[in-house]
């Protein structure tokens, strides 16, 4: 008990020692990534544990420094820091730890790398193009440390832009067994003050959902509710997000996604409507394209990691042409037959001379179907680069 006392005492005179902007009232971070997280006497791993606290539990939050989190348990009231990594933040803004961020890139069709480290010589983890959303866990020297897409790594300020708010996980209604309105509060205790009420049948927007309370927007009001007074409603009170965040682009791993037209896309074993279906996955799935084609192209889910072809219209490419073309190439430079058929034994459309362009309609494996000045037919991919 002595121990954690001076630990709490410790962290009291750390934070004596941080500029007062750092430690202004921000709100409440509820742990989440981890089953437990330690509290730390001071902002660092190589500060002693005082401490922890599970998975689904909420802090009240004073302030930051760097990607550690100063603040209160609120069950339990142990004071000191936390790693921002493992807790999201609700109601914070301005820049600061919790904020949401948007790439936002000048140039639409350039994408904002996601380093390793706060510096332009750092690994590339992934990429982003516009429209990614991320979560602030620090600031240093111009860089934003962030979360996104479960990943986490540094973006440049200038390319970011602040959100108005927090991505949601869904929606639930309000629910009582007596029928009564359900208290909406500025925190997730009782102590905390009512700041509205809402009646059964209620449906609310959730944004993180604790072991006990919810952290919900109701009329337009942003506040905590009680998880046992709150039931599965449109967009998954199960915590499906009906908005979700723009998947991963990593580069040499996946260039495309299936475009969101409010369906699912259909994974053939062959490039054609009539073939057998492999999967089936919706819009912001992460795709790799493995030879792309104008029609249809073959691809590799690496959700799934399964391999097929998939109708090119209904991608979204990165870094790939609009228009597929590759040139003709033989070994002894003379040319390379055009096929009626996907086989030797298709007729001779026209012989197509060493070097010459062609565009792709349906990439294959072994034979691809192109089109040559006016006429399509087919030929051997190792014919074509």
């Amino acid at each position: 008990m002595k121990r954690l006392i001076s630990g709490i005492l410790l962290a009291a005179l750390l934070v004596s020692l941080l500029p007062m902007t750092a430690l202004a009232g921000t709100g409440y971070a509820m742990v989440t990534n981890t089953n437990r997280l330690n509290i730390r006497s001071g902002p660092g791993m190589e500060n002693a544990i005082i401490g922890s606290i599970p998975r689904g539990e909420w802090v009240e939050v004073f302030g930051n420094d760097g990607s550690w989190v100063y603040g209160r348990t609120v069950k339990t009231s142990i004071t000191g820091y936390f790693s921002a990594g493992f807790l999201k933040i609700a109601g914070m803004g301005s820049g600061g730890v919790g904020s949401v961020v948007v790439v936002n890139n000048p140039n639409p069709s350039s994408f904002l790398n996601l380093r390793q480290s706060p510096s332009y010589a750092a690994p590339v983890l992934a990429i982003f193009y516009n429209g990614a959303t991320g979560t602030v866990l620090g600031q240093t020297n111009g860089w934003y440390h962030v979360e996104i897409s479960g990943m986490q790594g540094y973006f440049r300020q200038e390319f970011l832009k602040l959100s108005g708010g927090m991505g949601s996980v869904g929606t639930a209604t309000v629910y009582s067994k007596n029928g009564g309105s359900v208290n909406l509060r500025s925190g997730p205790l009782l102590g905390n003050n009512v700041i509205g009420a809402g009646s059964v049948g209620t449906v609310v927007t959730v944004y993180l959902k604790g072991s006990e309370y919810w952290y919900i927007s109701m009329a337009g009001t942003y506040g905590f509710m009680m998880s046992s007074f709150l039931t599965g409603g449109s967009g998954g009170g199960s915590g499906s997000n009906p908005y979700p965040n723009p998947p991963i682009v990593i580069p040499g791993t996946t260039n495309a996604i299936v475009t969101n037209v409010g369906k699912n896309l259909n994974l053939r074993e062959q490039p054609n409507t009539g073939s057998r279906v492999l999967g089936s996955y919706p819009g912001k799935t992460a795709i790799q394209i493995l030879s792309q084609g104008s029609v249809w192209s073959r691809v590799r889910v690496p959700l799934s990691g399964k391999t097929g072809y998939m109708m090119t219209r209904y991608l979204t490419l990165y870094g790939l042409p609009v228009t597929p073309t590759l040139r003709v190439r033989h070994h002894d430079g003379t040319y390379v037959n055009l096929r009626t058929q996907p086989s030797y034994k298709g007729g001779i459309t026209v012989r197509v001379p060493h070097n010459s362009t062609v565009t792709v309609l349906i990439a294959g494996g072994t034979w691809a179907q192109v089109k040559y000045k006016n006429l399509t037919g087919y030929m051997m991919t190792s014919f074509l680069k």
